[in-house]
């Protein structure tokens, strides 16, 4: 058995330390923006989200894509920012996101037990390689995995699946034998059905703790709320 793990929102909760950094732009630049707090939350979010795309398709440089969805926030709200004045507002955020970086609360037990039982880890992210290795060093986790891969550093992102089969041959492991856990179906579950790896999709708006197994061919597909959850899952396959 090896285990691959995506890092963010599977293991890694940065989204404390992006709510905090939204938080921070919204009280000091309120007289710019026209959007109430949870609009102007939610937007940042779907911005966000479309600027690292974009990166992870060669459109921008990482620096490039941060700083880029400041400018169109405030574009959204009718206000053009100068290169400068991006750049104050963005290290604004990010002097302020740093702070709530961290692991979920059941992040570091699930490594643990996989430590314990001798399992080999290894984690595929999308990402620049800087700002990844960063936050696995901020939490102290860095030393779990081998290998890790960044698409920012191989020049290939998730869902292309060479970003697994170069991961998978790096770990000198088997895709029958060899787990997925991700939160995204785009970029983690179905890639890496696709390319013929286990998965466990984190779903951490299920209700349930209740283990939820979906049929693909002879692959094991489970579906949990949380990496408790998904622990026991790759117990009964020890």
């Amino acid at each position: 058995m090896y285990v691959f793990f995506d890092l963010d929102r599977t293991l890694m909760n940065f989204e404390l330390g992006e709510d905090m950094g939204i938080k921070i732009i919204f009280e000091t630049y309120k007289k710019d923006i026209k959007m109430n707090y949870e609009q102007f939350k939610s937007t940042w979010k779907e911005v966000a989200q479309k600027t690292f795309d974009e990166y992870s398709a060669g459109l921008h440089t990482f620096d490039e894509q941060r700083h880029l969805r400041v400018y169109r926030m405030f574009e959204a709200n009718g206000v053009k920012l100068s290169s400068e004045e991006t750049d104050k507002r963005f290290d604004l955020y990010w002097s302020t996101y740093e702070k709530g970086v961290d692991l979920f609360s059941d992040s570091r037990a699930i490594l643990d037990n996989l430590k314990n039982h001798d399992i080999p880890v290894a984690l595929i992210s999308n990402g620049d390689v800087s700002n990844q290795y960063w936050k696995l060093n901020k939490v102290g986790i860095t030393s779990y995995f081998n290998p890790i891969i960044i698409s920012g550093e191989v020049g290939i992102s998730k869902p292309d699946l060479g970003i697994f089969e170069l991961a998978l041959k790096k770990a000198g492991a088997e895709k029958e034998k060899s787990w997925y856990i991700g939160d995204s179906m785009v970029h983690d579950i179905e890639p890496a059905l696709k390319f013929g790896m286990n998965v466990i999709y984190l779903n951490r708006k299920l209700e349930s703790e209740e283990v939820l197994y979906h049929k693909k061919d002879k692959l094991v597909y489970a579906e949990v709320k949380s990496l408790d959850a998904a622990w026991k899952v790759l117990e009964n396959y020890l």
